[in-house]
């Protein structure tokens, strides 16, 4: 059997630099426009995303706004949502209209919580309950700006890929790794629960995998997959990532929704293969208790389960918001207890064997 230390990957080194870059925005790079008719608020959110280094502006109502929405940089719009003559619901109709990447923040009133979640599935990115603390409010525009770029990019990426496709055929996948890799890291950073959290469920699946004998093509399949497992996470507002409490179930369902969102980012790019279903089936359980399709026993890929365990793995023994990193050895009796329930014993016992944690 071949040991773990033997195992060489794209995904180890860096690859030979394209001319196609993804890079995230800086504070400097976009344009806030604030609109709230309180204008104590306004400007208390205006010093806040100022000081950070956003350029912003401010305006008290609606229709004030609207000529600016027509620009070529990109811009995050902060409405409030109960405003005189046009409703932060209203406004936000038209800024789409007006610009369909546009990223939307509702800023509304503790208590409001129900509206505002509504309003996400209206097109709206996030919300604020006001008054906001500082780096929440900051946070929240930076991951606006951040699901921009991402997007573009990703169609940019699209119709680049389709055009180097033609003429350099044989290093492609190597450099759209590259690049979702990048990717990955970046959404990684937004908050500082989950820094290395891709790179570490990919090394334990990896590990997982050359532990079950698996070959080399099958082993790379599921790194892949655990190195992207989280892309679609870029759906997930910061709000419910950072949240301290227990979810909601709306809230729990907009979590749910990233293994789908994962595979309509990576589908178009055939050259993953397998990777795509182990991402998509990352979250589902033997006993069809996951999501997000409840699949069952033998209807999950050996992959799935493999990644599934990694990323199992990997979160107990990181910290989150609502609670600290479980030691080693009590979340392997955590793992062990759920052999045969939610992951395949022999899975399972390969994960305990051949362990690399959080490096």
């Amino acid at each position: 059997m071949r040991e773990i230390d033997d195992y060489t990957s794209p995904l180890d080194e860096a690859v030979e630099e394209s001319d196609f870059a993804f890079e995230l925005p800086g504070s400097e790079a976009g344009l806030v426009l604030i609109v709230d008719d309180e204008e104590s608020s306004a400007l208390l959110h205006h010093s806040i995303l100022e000081a950070a280094g956003y350029r912003v502006r401010t305006f008290g109502r609606g229709s004030d706004v609207l000529e600016h929405l027509v620009s070529a940089e990109p811009i995050v719009l902060m409405t409030d949502y109960d405003m005189p003559e046009m409703s932060g619901i209203e406004l936000a109709e038209h800024a789409l209209d007006v610009d369909p990447d546009i990223k939307i923040i509702l800023l509304t009133g503790r208590g409001d919580e129900t509206t505002a979640q509504a309003a996400l599935r209206l097109g709206f990115s996030d919300y604020i309950i006001k008054p906001p603390e500082p780096i929440a409010l900051a946070r929240a525009v930076q991951r606006a700006f951040h699901q921009r770029a991402g997007e573009r990019h990703h169609r940019a990426m699209l119709t680049w890929m389709k055009m180097e496709l033609g003429r350099r055929q044989n290093e492609i996948r190597d450099v759209t790794l590259s690049t979702l890799a990048a990717f990955a890291n970046a959404l990684d950073t937004r908050s500082p629960h989950f820094h290395g959290h891709s790179r570490a469920v990919a090394l334990q699946a990896g590990s997982i995998a050359v532990g079950l004998g698996l070959s080399e093509d099958e082993v790379e399949s599921v790194r892949i997959a655990g190195l992207l497992h989280d892309v679609g996470m870029i759906a997930v507002p910061d709000y419910i990532v950072e949240k301290s409490g227990v979810l909601t179930e709306e809230e729990f369902a907009i979590i749910k929704t990233h293994c789908d969102r994962g595979v309509e980012i990576l589908e178009p790019m055939e050259h993953l293969g397998d990777s795509i279903r182990f991402i998509h089936e990352h979250h589902e359980r033997l006993d069809g208790s996951g999501y997000p399709m409840a699949k069952r026993g033998d209807e999950i890929s050996l992959g799935g389960q493999i990644v599934g365990i990694a990323e199992a793995w990997v979160a107990i023994l990181e910290s989150r918001p609502y609670r600290s990193g479980v030691p080693r050895e009590e979340g392997l009796e955590m793992l062990l207890k759920l052999a045969g329930e939610w992951f395949l014993p022999e899975v399972t016992q390969a994960l305990v064997d051949s362990d690399v944690g959080m490096l």
